[in-house]
């Protein structure tokens, strides 16, 4: 029965419009030596997962076929632990909204499911040209007070810090300049903001370049993409 339900599972994927993204994802994975894997996870309540939950992870074989395997919850927090260097925690709180159950429920242990790059810009060369952090301001403060400067080192040192090491490791592959820029957005007045990043620091974080904030009251999308496209320097 487990056997059967891991090749259903698996024929979905390859069914599924996830199998296109992750072939795509693939192209670019493997110029920077980058193994990919998808993970399928329970769609159920945050209150009946355990820690014996079954996920699934899907990866290439050493045939170069794609293959399922199952483990668990369990299985999934030690990876975490190990790939973090220790116990990862999100707050006292955990999280009350997330990407899926598993996510909230590992929120509330000591191996939190490590925050992702939100973004990763690459040309059609499969050539990653900078790596983007989306910060949402939602408060009634001045998104001016609410900087990376507020937020580092702490709370957020560790998630900076592995986004510099991603950027640091397809710039040496690269050859070339490949940097960290943060985009804030307001969701209180029509107001965008870019930072580059130009050093991380054990207490502080030095800036290369800022947009200063960005009036986009009545402007478009696509024209608002060009403006961000144009000051990152890419070109489309």
């Amino acid at each position: 029965m487990a056997k059967e339900l891991e090749s259903n599972l698996l024929n979905m994927f390859n069914q599924s419009d996830d199998r296109n993204c992750f072939d795509g994802l693939e192209d670019v994975c493997r110029k920077y030596s980058h193994d990919l894997s998808a993970m399928i996870l329970p769609d159920i309540p945050v209150s009946v997962i355990t820690e014996q939950t079954p996920i699934w992870v899907i990866r290439r074989t050493e045939n170069a076929d794609l293959g399922i395997g199952k483990y668990s919850v369990n299985s999934l927090k030690k990876a975490i632990q190990f790939h973090s260097g220790g116990p990862v925690k999100v707050g006292t709180k955990g999280l009350t909204y997330g990407t899926s159950a598993v996510e909230c429920f590992l929120s509330g242990s000591d191996a939190a499911f490590p925050g992702d790059a939100d973004g990763v810009v690459v040309d059609d060369q499969n050539q990653v040209r900078c790596v983007i952090e989306y910060k949402k301001h939602t408060i009634g403060d001045a998104l001016d007070n609410h900087l990376i400067n507020r937020y580092y080192p702490s709370p957020d040192g560790r998630k900076y810090k592995r986004l510099e090491a991603l950027r640091l490791h397809y710039e040496r592959v690269n050859q070339s300049p490949t940097p960290l820029v943060i985009v804030y957005f307001s969701t209180r007045e029509p107001v965008i903001r870019l930072q580059e990043i130009d050093r991380l620091n054990d207490d502080s974080v030095d800036i290369r370049r800022d947009s200063g904030n960005i009036n986009i009251d009545g402007k478009h999308s696509n024209d608002i993409s060009k403006q961000v496209i144009q000051w990152l320097g890419i070109q489309i």
